[in-house]
């Protein structure tokens, strides 16, 4: 890994929350200001099969993305279970056994041909993601960036850019692409 791979992967780290943000100002993280009232994010009938995120999906192997592979994160599972409330929560276990939770919101966006989610964490801080994601039988592809926080500069996937396309500093094409499988 080359000097430049390893510093952008080092801050990225810091960018998607699995430790304290030192960058999160959390006076703000019961203002729930930024949540929308998308009524079309789960009402899609202009697509043949409509995309549902809901439920219970795992992440272990070739599966989990080579970010989350890294030494950085050595994530070995990952359980992420979106609710029909529209809470979700991820634990992730590392491969010396010491596990991570992740807990918040979330907004899914279907009305394009792969579908969108922007996720409001709370625990174990407040941070924004925004990405894709899409349904085919029981595998799950996910593509989320921190956005908020974002003092690295990442740009988070969308419809139009397709799996694989996160960017910034030292990402490689499809690094932080993310494969589930439905439990």
């Amino acid at each position: 890994m080359t000097l430049p791979r390893a510093a952008a992967l080092a801050a990225l780290l810091l960018t998607l929350g699995c430790k304290d943000d030192p960058y999160a100002d959390d006076s703000s993280a019961t203002d729930d200001s930024s949540a929308t009232d998308d009524t079309s994010a789960t009402d899609d009938t202009s697509q043949g099969e409509e995309q549902n995120i809901e439920g219970t999906w795992l992440s272990e192997g070739d599966n989990i993305s080579p970010l989350f592979q890294s030494q950085f994160f050595n994530y070995t599972s990952i359980t992420a279970t979106f609710n029909t409330d529209l809470s979700y929560d991820v634990d992730a276990t590392d491969g010396d056994g010491a596990q991570y939770n992740f807990q918040g919101t979330y907004v899914v966006d279907t009305s394009t041909e792969i579908p969108s989610i922007v996720l409001t964490q709370t625990v174990p801080n407040a941070t924004t993601a925004e990405g894709i994601w899409q349904v085919e039988g029981s595998t799950l592809t996910y593509e989320v960036v921190q956005t908020q926080p974002n003092p690295a500069g990442f740009v988070a996937p969308t419809p139009e850019t397709g799996f694989g396309s996160t960017s910034g500093p030292g990402l490689v094409e499809g690094d932080n692409v993310q494969v589930y499988v439905k439990q």
